[in-house]
């Protein structure tokens, strides 16, 4: 009996024993699962305050330490932002969401990382080749969440920075045939007819600004089609013209300044021709 009620009892103390230990562990995992939770919220109220340096910081810290945390992706993306919009190195943010994407998960925060680096490259570095890339890239790979439509002109328009004004014609083209309820379907139409004007094809350009006038009737970018054409005339030496159409545009189109000098110069070389 003695040596039951031993057994018994070394049983139990095991299981106490046991019990105990995982006690500790659990509560170890939940320490350990806190201290990247609190390095996060001290650095999201360092960044409310424009601390910059102390959030980024913290950010760094989650990743040195607690690389496997549920934190450190959002800390790699909070890093990148960061950079980006309040220390102005745009090298450096490219870095962190580069991370981001190497990962090769598809998820809305590579998504949002993927988004900043087409941007970067299209509107800060104005490398409109490598930012073509990128923005096939969101088109290819984010179609859960990324606007097509946009992506597209955005593509285009990187053509048209570039001076490649063939390939922008075939893009604009493209994404006219596609994206007819697209609310930058007018600026792809102006576009697309500005490429005929600087390659010199001045009927194509003009049929092109019609175009979006008849659709449209009013508007910026209607205002622009007529101060568009103008200059289209204009360059075909029609003066007269180009002339009556910048008068028509006078009281809508938004750079008056501009407008006002086409007029007098204009004006002079008639006079000068009528001599």
């Amino acid at each position: 009996m003695k040596r039951v009620r031993s057994q018994e009892s070394g049983v139990r103390s095991q299981n106490k024993t046991f019990w105990l230990l995982t006690s500790v562990f659990c509560i170890l995992l939940f320490a350990c699962d806190d201290a990247p939770k609190k390095l996060f919220s001290e650095a999201e109220r360092d960044l409310l305050d424009s601390r910059y340096e102390k959030a980024a910081d913290k950010y760094n810290k989650i990743l040195e330490k607690y690389p496997h945390s549920g934190y450190s992706d959002d800390a790699l993306f909070k890093l990148g932002e960061t950079y980006f919009l309040n220390l102005n190195n745009i090298q450096i943010a490219l870095g962190y969401f580069s991370k981001l994407i190497n990962k090769g998960e598809k998820n809305k925060i590579s998504f949002k990382s993927q988004e900043y680096v087409a941007l970067i490259y299209d509107e800060y570095l104005k490398d409109h080749e490598r930012a073509i890339v990128e923005y096939n890239k969101l088109i290819n790979n984010f179609k859960r969440w990324v606007d097509i439509d946009v992506n597209q002109y955005k593509i285009a328009m990187c053509y048209f920075k570039k001076g490649d004004y063939e390939q922008a014609i075939a893009e604009f083209k493209d994404f006219l045939e596609k994206n007819y309820e697209s609310k930058l379907y007018p600026e792809a139409m102006y576009y697309s007819a500005n490429c005929y004007y600087f390659l010199g094809r001045y009927k194509e350009a003009i049929t092109g600004f019609k175009r979006l006038i008849e659709k449209y009737h009013s508007g910026r970018y209607v205002a622009d089609a007529k101060y568009g054409i103008g200059m289209c005339l204009e360059e075909q030496d029609k003066l007269q013209e180009a002339l009556s159409v910048y008068r028509e545009v006078k009281d809508v189109y938004v750079n008056k300044e501009m407008l006002e000098k086409k007029i007098e110069s204009v004006e002079k070389r008639l006079k000068e021709r009528g001599r």
